[in-house]
């Protein structure tokens, strides 16, 4: 018993190195912790939600997709799966903590919904152009590699700042220090504000080039605000969101928005719609941000994308359209053309490639 128990503890330490290399979450902070327990700014639902019905005579193509999703959710670590066609429900599932009214934490999502909250007040004229540099906006960098980059080269993650150390953050803690307001994002940002190549030249996934969109969007008007405004007020959402704020009432734009999943569902719907029926300006900011502007040579992160539009990645080895991605698997594909949706929260990212062969195969449905 005591040499099986030894060859155990051995066989434990050796898969434990690996198994700590699969970015992983609490489910339970996942599933509306972070919202319950940190300071954040509350969304109001609208007064009028855009239908999500569930499609109740379903194609046999659509059945083996349900049932693909289904049995995705039974093998694995996910928390929230929702299949959408053309606004309508082909699947939908949960499991606890998990429910249809519970806030699924955004992790690395809500950059990209801060890049859309950045293109609609560059096309209300408060952001006079991305070739702007940022430090005409946000005054507080001066001096730093984000205040000399570009807008546009904060969205394409190319300020010049040096590599992070994982899964974008500078240090291990970052995301941990910021949450319990034991350092605020400018103090991140004058902490790390060396730059480390030319502006423009390297994609180079870091939380600190989206913390920067933060502060020249509340010197252009207000980050929180203009998403509220044009962005979450137009989705025509059911329930409320939520973004987490630092000490200083900043939004955690790299990691920090929380919303049902059902309205993360509306709000990929909604930027289709700003992608295909917004305004000239909209439309052609939202197809900068959905294709390639950059590519995603590193291979540390992202290895299911070629390329990186704006604070979205694109160019998926599986399929076409873009997504939202966040750490410990968060997931949101978005297929304009097809207008299929999918929309996946997870405690642990350990069968992402089957989230990516399940949507490619939605989007190829007749």
């Amino acid at each position: 018993m005591k040499k099986y128990a030894l060859f155990l503890g051995l066989l434990l330490g050796l898969l434990a190195p690996a198994w700590s290399l699969i970015p992983t979450v609490d489910p339970g902070m996942t599933s509306g912790g972070q919202v319950r327990k940190f300071t954040n700014r509350e969304f109001k639902p609208s007064a009028s939600p855009v239908p999500l019905t569930k499609i109740h005579d379903l194609t046999e193509s659509q059945k083996q997709m349900a049932d693909r999703a289904e049995s995705m959710m039974k093998r694995n670590a996910a928390l929230a799966v929702v299949l959408i066609d053309r606004g309508r429900i082909v699947y939908e599932g949960y499991r606890v903590p998990a429910n249809e009214r519970s806030f699924q934490f955004s992790q690395s999502m809500s950059k990209s919904l801060t890049a859309y909250a950045i293109g609609s007040m560059l096309c209300e004229g408060k952001i006079t152009s991305l070739d702007d540099r940022a430090v005409k906006y946000a005054p507080e960098l001066q001096g730093t590699v984000y205040g000399d980059a570009t807008v546009h080269n904060l969205l394409t993650m190319s300020s010049g700042t040096r590599e992070a150390v994982m899964a974008g953050s500078q240090y291990v803690d970052e995301f941990v220090d910021l949450r319990g307001h034991r350092i605020s994002i400018i103090d991140l940002l004058n902490k790390f504000s060396k730059q480390d190549v030319a502006p423009g030249r390297f994609f180079r996934y870091s939380s600190t080039d989206t913390f920067s969109l933060t502060l020249v969007a509340d010197g252009a008007g207000g980050l929180l605000e203009n998403f509220e405004k044009n962005i979450w007020n137009r989705a025509g959402t059911e329930a409320s969101g939520y973004w987490l704020l630092d000490m200083n009432g900043k939004a955690m734009s790299s990691a920090g928005f929380s919303a049902t999943a059902r309205d993360w569902a509306r709000l990929a719907m909604f930027s289709i719609q700003e992608l295909k029926a917004g305004n000239d300006c909209m439309k052609k900011y939202m197809r900068e941000a959905t294709s390639k502007q950059l590519s995603n040579l590193s291979g540390r992160v992202g290895k299911a994308f070629s390329g990186y539009g704006y604070q979205t990645w694109t160019n998926s080895i599986f399929g076409s359209g873009y997504w939202w991605v966040g750490y410990g698997g968060q997931r949101v594909g978005i297929d304009p053309e097809t207008e299929r949706i999918i929309v996946v929260s997870s405690w642990r990212e350990d069968y992402m490639e089957e989230v990516y062969r399940l949507f490619a195969d939605f989007q190829r449905i007749r």
